[in-house]
């Protein structure tokens, strides 16, 4: 692999052609730095992002959003102005948080961090003076990239939410803008394909590094269903053979990228955990599977993360980890099973059977 699956990058500043540019090339906003990913942790489970985007010039809304656009517009005023986090728009942050899976961010501020190097602005929706909704986007010089909707609950009736992106999207129709960025959706069917809604969309296609027209974002093959059908296939070899494990979503694997201070950190999204607390797992980067001893890495052994209410722990490894050492590394499955076997039960002969199935 040319790229690792999660890259970040703080830019000290950034101008609108640059961010035109990154946006092109498969990256969106986090917090105040821009990511890009191959796999993310989501719903008890890893995923894979699949960008997309909107070319503007070819673009009309269907004839049930240009319904909902202009039935909306009569009930509603809105306000397209620089953005700015406020209590009320806290306080719908905080009826949205149910939306959000895995981490949580504590504050709309948190989530949002206003930087000049971004140039952000706000589309707020109200109901007389009453705001009830508001989205946030950033600026390029040729793109607009949509960031984060919200909505008071009491009105769900009337899809704000889809509601505040048709209004950037007109906004950066007014503004001559080329592209309209909603961000991604995942490679499976899930709470994020609403934007699909919103017109015909290409998706970014990794290993063309391209964006693709006419195509299902949901059959594309992607780095998730890679790693998990990996992963499964150790899972058989091991089982073949009688050893025990526990499978686990690494939470925290993204961290070994932040920067070089953390290339120590393990960062294998899916793990599997031997009963002498030893890790087995697939490095997607390294194509290959690699058995390594693990620990808690001290500094980060008090964090504390809010997590979703849908979060379940007990599938999830929920500290951050250090890699002590690597004790092997292989290609085959079948391999690594006879290495697990033989450091396990260092002392035992291998039955017929197993090690027919070892063998194989």
């Amino acid at each position: 692999m040319n790229d690792p699956i999660l890259q970040y990058y703080l830019p000290h500043q950034l101008s609108p052609k640059r961010l035109d540019r990154y946006l092109a090339s498969g990256w969106f906003r986090t917090v105040n730095m821009l990511f890009r990913a191959k796999v993310t942790c989501f719903d008890n489970d890893i995923c894979a992002p699949i960008n997309i985007r909107i070319k503007l010039s070819e673009h009309e809304h269907s004839k049930r959003l240009r319904k909902l656009l202009h039935r909306n517009e009569k009930l509603f005023r809105h306000e397209i102005r620089r953005a700015t986090i406020t209590r009320e728009k806290e306080e719908l942050f905080h009826q949205h948080q149910r939306r959000f899976r895995s981490f949580l961010s504590n504050s709309l501020e948190e989530f949002l961090v206003l930087t000049p190097r971004f140039e952000t602005y706000e589309v707020a929706v109200y109901d007389d003076d009453r705001l009830v909704a508001v989205s946030y986007f950033d600026q390029g010089e040729n793109s607009l990239m949509s960031l984060l909707g919200l909505f008071d609950p009491g009105y769900s009736s009337y899809s704000l939410g889809i509601y505040t992106m048709l209004l950037e999207i007109e906004y950066a129709k007014s503004t001559d803008r080329q592209w309209y960025y909603p961000g991604y959706v995942h490679e499976r069917p899930s709470i994020y394909d609403y934007k699909l809604r919103l017109g015909k969309a290409e998706i970014y296609d990794w290993n063309t590094k391209r964006w693709l027209r006419h195509i299902d974002p949901h059959k594309q093959p992607n780095w998730a269903d890679h790693i998990k059908n990996r992963t499964f296939a150790l899972e058989q070899s091991l089982q073949s053979v009688g050893l025990g494990f526990q499978r686990k979503v690494y939470l925290f694997f993204g961290w070994h990228y932040f920067n070089s201070l953390y290339e120590q950190l393990f960062h294998c999204p899916l793990m599997l955990l031997l009963p002498d607390g030893r890790a087995v797992a697939y490095d997607v980067e390294k194509d290959q599977y690699i058995c390594a001893k693990l620990e808690i890495y001290v500094p980060f052994r008090d964090i504390q993360m809010t997590l979703a209410p849908d979060f379940d722990a007990s599938l999830h490894h929920i500290d951050v980890m250090r890699v002590v050492e690597i004790s092997h590394k292989t290609s085959s499955a079948a391999d690594m099973s006879r290495f697990v076997w033989d450091t396990t039960f260092p002392q035992q002969e291998i039955s017929w059977w197993a090690k027919t199935r070892l063998m194989n």
